[in-house]
């Protein structure tokens, strides 16, 4: 427990400091004038992103294990609901808030729909009605999402905990969107249960898992119902199969719990009882590895962003301390110089803007191929389903029921695979086109920084390659939007697979091509900012240290005394951030 503490303390302590730099930096920089608004808007984003840090953790595990019941437990409210109907493939992100909130995002027009409520019990019979596959069957709802906020202590510390559908239940594209979704998570619980101990269900599910996730957990849950023996039995025996199919070392931590005591003992608020549990030991190691890991890695790449931040400034300020010492007409010589070299670094710059049209011109006819295959076999995957349906077919139902039967079973699952595969396929083609782009414009930056600091004679720092690619702040999930509408009266069999076949793979193809083209829009973007960035703190403290010694020279002297004394607590400040 104390290493718990000293762990929560060491890191409170490394945050609250890091967010002081941070306003320490935006201070001094605020006061330089408007050609370091960049910097201090940097400043600021990396100080919002500190305060918003999020620890996403998925609960995984078979149907009916317990997850919900251990969610309940670990956000000390039973509001997840409970039931012998699994979950639909809509996900529930639990995270903090002052006040208790449900928020409910479609895939559509519609908007956010909130609902508070009066009672834990109310609040649950609202989460029945869409994330459930009573309430919602197979998402016919079309919810992309459920937030869930709460005051919980656990919540507090930065994680957001994320409810998934059990595996192995009859709702077969459950398991395929948790397994889509995984790679976007930080890390993952798993659990089992003595009844039985570990599934071939599962220990696929696990391999696959493993692919996806840097970190899992494992948990034995509803250990109450066992006896010391048998407990130390059924751990033995998941190490071992662990260790012979999933080469997972015999001595990984495995959390004995009952999640059902754990939120029994919430609720009662008996302290004794949630340290019986198991959940409490669970919840301390969990709280531990988030400083340990998460937020320390963060925060090194904060500071690291920060102290580019800084060092840029630094710069501007040394160069407008070297400016306003010169001779008016050396200073104008030097000026026109570093014209030259924005000449060339815009005329550069277009060509990295030409260039990068041409890839992505090639990146939509790469996704119009895909899609033009993908149309072929869905068309053959739906001709042997349709076949299927026919030799299958029940007793009293038509032939067209039998077919549609067979589509609406296994339209999800081939369409959420067939997804994933394009995701990555067009992920990777998207890197590979945009980091040589990457390249020049880090060499295109570092040379104007080189050339003014060579020109002004102050010291030259590289920056730290920053990557413009945006990733997702919170875990996306692949929605089942697939169309397996009841087939028209009017319309022949191979007309009703003509339009699944058209609209699904369109819908597919239309969300790739955006996804794509804001990839590329905000990509060029932040290749313009980058650079104006730039011009900003270098060209811009020259013509500020020109325009101070053409009309205000009675306060060059001045100027001089005070930029000294920035430039000073700027290299303190970077110091500072480093160590």
């Amino acid at each position: 427990m104390s290493h718990h503490i000293n762990g929560k303390r060491n890191f409170e302590t490394s945050n609250d400091r890091l967010t002081s730099l941070l306003d320490k930096g935006v201070d001094l920089i605020s006061g330089l004038g408007p050609d370091f608004e960049h910097k201090i808007k940097k400043l600021s984003a990396l100080k919002d992103r500190l305060m918003d840090g999020r620890f996403h953790l998925a609960v995984l595990g078979q149907f009916k294990r317990g997850k919900s019941t251990l969610l309940n437990a670990l956000i000390s409210e039973p509001i997840l609901p409970v039931s012998v109907v699994p979950l639909t493939s809509v996900p529930t992100f639990i995270h903090f808030g002052s006040a208790s909130m449900i928020r409910v995002r479609y895939g559509d027009n519609r908007s956010v729909e909130e609902f508070s409520g009066a009672s834990t019990s109310d609040r649950t019979d609202f989460l029945v009605k869409y994330v459930t596959e009573e309430g919602n069957p197979k998402n016919k709802l079309g919810v992309t999402e459920v937030e869930v906020v709460l005051p919980a202590p656990i919540l507090s510390k930065g994680v957001v905990l994320i409810d998934t559908p059990g595996i192995g239940s009859t709702y077969r594209h459950n398991t395929q969107a948790t397994l889509n979704f995984l790679q976007q998570c930080d890390a993952s619980l798993f659990l089992i249960s003595a009844d039985p101990t570990i599934t071939d269900v599962e220990l696929d599910f696990l391999r696959q898992v493993r692919q996806k996730i840097p970190r899992l957990f494992f948990i034995l849950n509803k250990v109450d119902y066992l006896n010391a023996k048998e407990r130390d039995q059924v751990l033995s025996f998941f190490r071992e199969i662990l260790a012979e199919h999933l080469d997972i070392e015999k001595d990984i931590p495995v959390f004995s719990i009952s999640a059902r005591k754990g939120l029994e003992a919430k609720v009662k608020q008996n302290k004794e009882q949630w340290i019986e549990s198991g959940v409490a030991e669970l919840e301390t190691y969990l709280v531990d590895f988030l400083v340990r890991e998460k937020f320390s890695a963060m925060c090194e790449a904060i500071s690291r962003r920060a102290t580019d931040a800084v060092v840029a400034a630094l710069m501007g300020v040394r160069i407008s301390l070297q400016a306003l010492h010169l001779p008016q007409k050396t200073l104008e010589e030097k000026l026109a110089v570093f014209e030259k070299s924005l000449h060339q670094a815009d005329q550069d710059r277009m060509i990295i803007q030409d260039i990068l049209e041409g890839d992505k011109k090639r990146m939509t006819a790469f996704i119009e191929d895909r899609s033009q295959a993908l149309r072929k076999e869905t068309r053959a995957f739906l001709e042997e389903e349709m076949n299927r349906g026919l030799r299958s077919r029940s007793y009293g139902k038509s032939t067209k029921s039998s077919v549609q039967d067979a589509w609406a079973e296994s339209i999800p699952d081939f369409f959420e695979h067939k997804q994933a595969e394009l995701n990555e396929d067009v992920k990777s083609h998207l890197l590979d086109a945009l980091a040589p782009h990457e390249q020049r414009t880090d060499q295109l930056i570092e040379t104007l920084r080189k050339t003014a600091a060579d020109l002004f004679q102050v010291p030259y720092r590289s920056l730290h390659h920053e990557n413009a690619l945006e990733t997702a702040r919170q875990p996306y999930w692949v929605l089942n939007t697939w169309n397996t509408d009841a087939i028209p009266m009017l319309k022949s069999m191979d007309q009703r697979l003509d339009d699944l076949v058209r609209r699904n793979v369109e819908n597919l193809r239309w969300s790739t091509m955006q996804n794509v083209n804001i990839s590329f829009a905000r990509f060029a973007s932040r290749v313009k900012e980058r650079l104006e960035e730039t011009v900003a703190a270098t060209q811009g403290a020259m013509k500020t240290a020109r325009f101070r010694k053409k009309d205000h020279g009675e306060t060059v002297a001045e100027a001089v005394c005070r930029l000294e004394k920035v430039a000073g607590e700027l290299e303190t400040l970077k110091v500072s951030l480093e160590n």
